[in-house]
């Protein structure tokens, strides 16, 4: 039986259900500290030494992809932090390796600079990625295509021969394996001579538009779906079931919390104050109640008031400020239940 009371209530299976359970956009994700953070900044250099002037914007969102038409690539939220690529990994079966993250910024990085410069109307631009119709409405109906295995035609940096897809992603790609830091696709390709063709022209065009100011305006507006849009749960926009979480989370006290304060989202209202706050400011007082009314330490009873006090600032749950006192006496009160329920089972919330 695990004693440790900071382990029950701190352990990753508590913090991964902590996540489930919040909106996306109240992670407080923000891509300046992210994990991705360090692959953006080393394709910003490696564009600067390719002479590539275009530097795209960047943002977190729903999924991975370049906004047709702009420069404003969404990176996938659940890669943003390296908690969430593990619940990734655990619910949907895969998770971006840091090379693969590379390769994704080169490739929409790909899609940016063909939209930005509006290479696709050139003509030799058609001509070398068999351009047929309207480019952006030519697209396949689902992400289903037929790729021909032995094509000599295509880059295949993935295995996925994801450039027979469409001609947009084939320049995408082939931009991608051009990026690439000590790229070696003149000998790599050398026996794929479409392929080899089109990495020429790729080189091409980066000498010709490289260093231009792009064509297309930025228009900040012009994103798909920001963090900042996604109400749903981490376990909704990823399709997890909380049962398996839920068993593990001994120190999930999100629910209780929930019944003495009230989300707000920040600032708080007039006349409301931060539950946090008022645990801080409160918070010898109620650390005493707990230990004079359960049998545990003083470092445990401020563990239990940490955790409380960390879950309440995350959740934004607000009190009326007129009501201060009576919900201090809520938050004690639950303290003492938790933490007499640790002094007698070693456990902080019932089992079954």
């Amino acid at each position: 039986m695990v004693k440790d009371i900071r382990e029950l209530l701190f352990n990753k299976a508590t913090r991964k259900m902590e996540l489930l359970t919040t909106p996306v956009n109240r992670l407080g994700l923000d891509l300046k500290r992210s994990a991705v953070r360090v692959h953006i900044d080393r394709l910003l250099v490696l564009l600067q030494r390719r002479g590539i002037r275009l530097k795209p914007r960047f943002y977190l969102g729903e999924d991975w992809g370049c906004v047709t038409g702009t420069s404003s690539i969404e990176v996938g939220f659940y890669d943003a932090d390296p908690l969430l690529r593990e619940l990734n990994q655990d619910i949907r079966g895969w998770a971006h390796e840091p090379r693969v993250i590379d390769y994704l910024l080169r490739h929409e990085t790909g899609h940016a600079f063909c939209y930005m410069h509006r290479l696709y109307k050139l003509r030799e631009f058609r001509v070398v990625f068999d351009v047929r119709g309207k480019f952006f409405d030519t697209y396949p109906a689902t992400d289903r295509f037929k790729p021909h295995p032995w094509s000599r035609n295509f880059v295949n940096p993935n295995r996925d021969h994801y450039a027979q897809k469409h001609p947009d992603e084939d320049f995408a790609e082939t931009f991608g394996v051009w990026l690439e830091p000590r790229s070696v696709w003149r000998r790599a390709y050398r026996n794929k001579k479409g392929a080899l063709e089109k990495l020429d022209f790729v080189s091409r065009l980066i000498d010709r538009y490289g260093d231009r100011t792009p064509e297309v305006e930025f228009d900040p507006r012009k994103v798909d779906t920001p963090v900042e849009s996604i109400r749903a749960t981490v376990a909704e926009q990823l399709g997890a079931s909380l049962t398996k979480y839920r068993a593990r989370a001994t120190g999930y006290i999100d629910p209780m919390l929930k019944r003495v304060g009230r989300y707000h989202a920040r600032p708080a209202p007039a006349g409301a104050i931060p539950l946090a706050d008022a645990v801080v400011s409160y918070r010898k007082f109620v650390e005493d109640i707990v230990v004079r009314n359960a049998r545990v330490t003083p470092a445990q009873a401020s563990s239990l008031l940490s955790k409380i006090q960390s879950r309440a600032r995350v959740l934004h749950l607000c009190i009326p400020l007129s009501d201060t006192e009576e919900k201090i006496a809520e938050v004690a009160a639950l303290a003492s239940c938790l933490a007499t329920r640790f002094a007698l089972t070693g456990s902080i919330l019932r089992s079954g």
